[in-house]
């Protein structure tokens, strides 16, 4: 079985160009996993909320907003290692919890589908930039057993960035973004998380 983590193979020889705090955090070990705790904010245009609702309800994104949000990620490797699992962890200022779940998995090399409920995920480019990891959107995806149907991003709420950025050897900042040609920034959520 090939034990090496998901992002080093979907990165090849990029990996070594990332810092020891992004390795660390997508190395997780077999029969284990990896924690990491941070404080978000999380925000979108008030005339989106019935289309992130909708989006929310078919696992993807997190509808409520906030900020100083305190969240726990956790991430395990499938029983094959063909499979990232994150189990994401909100809680907000008034201790109201909200969860957010997906699968990352290889397409090819520099590319990653990150799944959630019903079929439903995003095509993700994966590239190392001055030492930052850096995804980018190629399309929304849909997939009932062996169809896939592939539409672009422009459809939902526009393309998507994550750049996660070292802070010290234990720290990093995420960045998410989403921004759509006509509507601008469309949903965002920033947070610095420590790995436990």
């Amino acid at each position: 079985m090939n034990n090496i983590p998901l992002l080093q193979k979907t990165l090849g020889e990029d990996w070594n160009k990332l810092p020891p705090v992004i390795r660390q955090h997508y190395s997780v070990p077999k029969d284990s996993n990896t924690r990491l705790k941070g404080s978000m904010e999380i925000g979108y245009p008030n005339f989106l909320l019935p289309l992130i609702a909708m989006i929310h309800l078919c696992g993807g994104l997190v509808s409520r907003r906030g900020k100083n949000i305190e969240t726990l990620v956790e991430k395990t490797i499938s029983p094959q290692n063909t499979e990232l699992c994150w189990q994401r962890t909100l809680t907000y200022t008034d201790n109201k919890k909200d969860y957010f779940y997906s699968r990352m998995v290889y397409l090819r090399d520099h590319e990653l589908i990150e799944t959630v409920r019903f079929g439903f995920g995003l095509r993700l480019k994966v590239s190392v930039n001055n030492g930052r990891l850096v995804y980018r959107s190629n399309g929304h995806i849909w997939q009932c057993g062996s169809l896939r149907l592939t539409f672009p991003d422009w459809l939902v709420l526009g393309e998507a960035t994550i750049i996660e950025d070292p802070i010290s050897d234990q720290q990093f900042k995420l960045d998410f973004s989403i921004r759509h040609p006509l509507w601008g920034n469309s949903y965002w959520y920033h947070g610095v998380f420590r790995i436990r």
